[in-house]
């Protein structure tokens, strides 16, 4: 598998609850053996690649501690945007000068982990409050569908863990490798939306720490969540 910094990536792609996620990976070592990995042309050969089922591709170059002596470690992220709406003619559409939007990601069990950030509720809008297909409505619809599975996925180990044991000091997941694939899948799924042209940033929240996810700053950022599930994994139970 691999090691440093690619490794919660690894773990994310070995674990099967991330299955659903993945549509491909590349230069991941042996991280999912149910699909061979296409070959890397020479340029890529220091990247590696996780391609979703929720149209957003990452890939990471120079990310290994040999590689990064000699070259900085750089992070891509693509999406492909959904087609236009039928309903609307190019010709007779007006430009947007609404500010993009801004919100915050994080587990709360009961609810749906996507709020307005607070400095960005508009007055009609009364509260941060929101339901997922208020944002998602316009992306691929496997991006809804991907994202309630996430939540699902923490409610359903809350709710076995904690909720009914009565021992809210459980961690939410039996292993530092179940709850490193679900931070993983949080951290893609929430870059996915800030990609979107109407969304200016996100904070994701996985445990204690938060991650503002800009366009523009998705290496450093990058890095540093990788650098903490590097630690949770060191640090956490994994069997």
């Amino acid at each position: 598998m691999a090691s440093g910094l690619l490794r919660p990536l690894a773990v994310f792609c070995s674990q099967s609850q991330s299955q659903r996620y993945i549509k491909t990976i590349r230069n991941l070592g042996d991280a999912w053996r149910s699909l061979a990995e296409e070959p890397l042309s020479e340029c890529d050969k220091n990247s590696a690649l996780v391609e979703t089922n929720f149209d957003f591709v990452l890939k990471i170059t120079n990310a290994l501690e040999e590689q990064r002596q000699s070259n900085p470690t750089l992070v891509e992220m693509s999406v492909r945007e959904p087609p236009m709406s039928t309903t609307t003619s190019p010709s007779t559409s007006q430009p947007t000068t609404e500010r993009p939007r801004r919100y915050r990601i994080f587990a709360d069990y009961g609810a749906d982990f996507i709020w307005r950030d607070p400095g960005d509720i508009r007055p009609e809008e009364g509260d941060a409050v929101l339901e997922p297909e208020e944002v998602l409505s316009s992306f691929p619809p496997s991006a809804l569908e991907l994202y309630n599975v996430w939540v699902d996925t923490y409610a359903k180990n809350f709710k076995e863990r904690r909720d009914k044991t009565g021992n809210f000091h459980a961690t939410t997941f039996p292993t530092a490798l179940e709850e490193v694939a679900w931070n993983v899948a949080g951290f893609l799924l929430a870059w996915r939306i800030v990609m979107a042209p109407k969304v200016g940033r996100i904070e994701y929240t996985a445990g204690c720490s938060h991650y503002l996810l800009e366009k523009g700053k998705e290496t450093s950022v990058t890095l540093a969540f990788l650098q903490d599930q590097v630690d949770i994994l060191a640090n956490g139970p994994v069997s």
